[in-house]
């Protein structure tokens, strides 16, 4: 490898190779450390540092690092722009990568510069030099440090050029640019206004002829745009305020790459969605695996009005990010879902058979952006739901119906059953009985009986039918006793046994009929064991009550947890078994109306409790929750106190002012209750600043869309 070369050592072809190759030593680091992978022109903008780099080179005879750092500070001395761009990060591998320092000589006269950009010039192609004068920046404003909205080192107000055309909007991302220090300060843009020098209302009035609308002023009166971004990175790395008045561009898809991803190494990134460059290319904006999945940190949580935010729909993209990840880094990421509303995900597996079969809407207005996005996801990230369908990855599950005939209680005919039975509830822990009641009758002395009950039916093996007759029983042999009895020698109130037998009854009766088995232990429990990495589980629970809801959730939870901690204590002993070894290191559990599993106040502690807790140490053992609701005020504190990203959709303008949503600036709260189907307002725990992220139609959707419109 030529990073451990001696600076003075002649190269040979083959280093010299590793420096100018495509996909060699220096086109691999600026893929890995400045982000110039996965957007439309990624390879081009290498290319042109490749060649910068070989015509400095060329101009050395029997070149070394040394000299070739020599003739690069030459070069730096005199370059500006683009220019001095390409050979800052070509100064940065020598000095960070290759160790190698870099001097800049005193400048002596302005001669050389024409020279030098000359040269520069002849580094690319004709063609790529034709796209490179295309790509020449458009500057749209510059920055104005005034008494009023001084620069401060985290934001930055510029005024906007007069010119209809610049459409800078509240969630756009601009860079600063320092021309002759090539300093750059990326920012996201979150307030935006006009101001003209009318003072009134009045004189505006006055001034169209006493309140003509159809007459113009005799004089155009400039209005002036200006705007206040927060900064999300500054190439230097210092933390001080812009001191001059820097121009102004769109930010390019190598500074959005930077901004929002120098933190992430690519073996860590997991796609989140897209923004647009200053060209309206989309540029992939990722997340931390290690913050997303544990060990680090984890969960996701979605929030957004019902109906308008797709909350669901992006939850799923996520998913699809996370198994592409594990599957190109054997990261060992599995997923489960459970289907709360409607049916749409039980049937996420009706996809198109082909990704040709996209190719005639991909000019479409309607699906072009999403055909596009999903293009570059399967190219860049390997997000690939048809090949998934077709290895049969996605496996479906749903309550047991409680008809003679038997079936399911889904949508979805050929959906696997489950149901459980006493047993079963217990084996996943004694908090899953909880569930079985409201929390209006868990009380202390509710709480302490059915910790007795579950005792001695696991003891005894019984069932439901059996337990409610063994605590009958063990009431009447204390009828000598007055209001007590004992049950596994523990003393209960009789009002306290009434009350919960009866709720037990009439529950197993009616809400929980099907799902749970009163009568008998012969149970078909989601089998958890099985879950392997890369997979995606669907548990559909639409048709079950709110109870029942809560007890399939938080089985689940508690089961998937139990068999993750297991795993990760007998791998950390090294004594992992072959069973063990095929389990998932992560799984990741979707589920939609979070508030209603660990909704926030005291009233429900008992019946959350066990969950918030699995929250607070999930990532320790590889669990994660990606929850979504309509309303994150809802949801309990500490759950959203342990998550590491955040996502909002379009939102209630009273929600979005409440403080689950303190991270977005007020203009981005407004922007969040205008947003359309599709975006998202991103945060995420290695993002400096928030973005705003673009993602494509589900694609069962999508075919769904195209069948019906060819059908018209």
């Amino acid at each position: 490898m030529i990073r451990w070369k001696t600076p003075a050592q002649p190269l040979e072809s083959e280093d010299l190779e590793e420096l100018v190759g495509e996909n060699k030593e220096f086109d691999r680091w600026l893929k890995r450390e400045k982000k110039i992978s996965h957007y439309e022109r990624a390879r081009y903008d290498r290319e042109k540092r490749r060649k910068t780099l070989e015509t400095t080179i060329a101009q050395i005879k029997n070149p070394t690092l040394t000299r070739i750092a020599d003739e690069l500070g030459l070069r730096l001395q005199y370059a500006k722009d683009d220019e001095l761009e390409v050979l800052q990060d070509i100064r940065d591998f020598f000095e960070q990568y290759l160790g190698v320092p870099i001097t800049l000589p005193i400048k002596s006269t302005g001669q050389k510069a024409e020279t030098v950009t000359e040269e520069f010039a002849t580094t690319v192609p004709t063609e790529a030099a034709r796209k490179a004068k295309e790509r020449e920046t458009q500057w749209i404003g510059r920055v104005a440090p005034t008494l009023s909205s001084p620069s401060t080192p985290g934001d930055f107000t510029f005024w906007v050029e007069d010119n209809e055309n610049i459409h800078v909007e509240v969630g756009s991302i601009v860079t600063a640019h320092n021309r002759d220090r090539g300093v750059r300060v990326t920012g996201l843009v979150t307030d935006i206004q006009a101001v003209s020098d009318v003072r009134e209302v009045l004189d505006s009035f006055y001034a169209h002829a006493f309140g003509r609308p159809e007459v113009e002023m005799p004089t155009r009166i400039p209005v002036v745009v200006s705007a206040r971004a927060e900064v999300v990175r500054r190439s230097d790395g210092r933390m001080e305020p812009i001191r001059g008045t820097w121009p102004v561009a769109f930010a390019s898809a190598k500074e959005i790459r930077e901004a929002y991803g120098a933190q992430i190494s690519p073996e860590h990134e997991v796609l989140a969605g897209f923004t647009y460059d200053d060209r309206r290319d989309p540029v992939p904006i990722g997340l931390d695996a290690r913050y997303v999945v544990g060990y680090e940190a984890a969960h996701v949580n979605i929030s957004g009005a019902s109906g308008v935010a797709t909350k669901t729909s992006y939850a799923l993209f996520l998913l699809y990010g996370l198994l592409a990840h594990s599957e190109q880094h054997d990261g060992g990421v599995a997923a489960l879902a459970f289907n709360v509303k409607e049916a749409d995900l039980m049937f996420l597996d009706d996809l198109p058979t082909t990704w040709e079969e996209l190719d005639p809407v991909k000019d479409h207005p309607r699906w072009r952006s999403s055909v596009r996005l999903w293009r570059q996801a399967k190219e860049d990230y390997g997000l690939d739901p048809i090949c998934w369908a077709k290895e049969r990855r996605f496996r479906f599950f749903a309550p047991m119906h409680h008809r003679p005939e038997g079936g399911v209680l889904s949508q979805r005919s050929d959906a696997e059953a489950f149901s459980y039975g006493l047993q079963s509830l217990i084996d996943a822990g004694v908090g899953a009985l909880y569930a079985l009641f409201d929390p209006d009758d868990l009380d202390e002395k509710a709480v302490a009986l059915t910790a007795s009950m579950a005792d001695v039916a696991k003891q005894r093996s019984l069932t439901f039918e059996g337990l409610i007759e063994e605590v009958r029983n063990a009431m009447q042999l204390g009828q000598t006793r007055g209001d007590w009895f004992q049950l596994d020698g523990i003393q209960h109130h009789k009002a306290t046994a009434n009350k919960i037998l009866n709720r037990l009854q009439h529950a197993l009766d009616n809400q929980l009929k099907g799902v749970v088995l009163k009568t008998e232990n012969t149970d078909r429990p989601i089998p958890l064991r099985e879950l392997r990495s890369d997979q995606l589980w669907v548990v559909d629970i639409t048709q079950l009550s709110d109870k029942g809801q809560r007890l399939v959730f938080q089985t689940v939870v508690r089961t998937v947890f139990r068999l993750l901690e297991e795993r990760k204590a007998v791998e950390i002993t090294g004594r992992l078994e072959t069973g063990q070894r095929r389990y998932p290191k992560h799984v990741v559990i979707f589920v939609d109306e979070l508030n209603k599993f660990v909704p926030s106040g005291r009233e429900f502690s008992v019946l959350k409790g066990e969950i918030v807790e699995i929250a607070a140490r999930g990532r320790s053992v590889g669990l994660s929750l990606l929850g979504a609701q309509q309303l994150a005020s809802k949801v309990d504190e500490e759950v959203l106190a342990n998550t590491s990203t955040f996502a909002v959709g379009r939102s209630h303008p009273v929600e979005i002012c409440k403080s689950p949503y303190g991270w977005l600036a007020e203009g981005l709260k407004q922007k969040a209750t205008l947003l359309d189907k599709g975006w998202m307002l991103l945060w995420h725990t290695l993002h400096n600043r928030p973005v705003l992220v673009h993602f494509p139609i589900p694609l069962h959707h999508l075919k769904r869309e195209i069948k019906g419109e060819l059908r018209q």
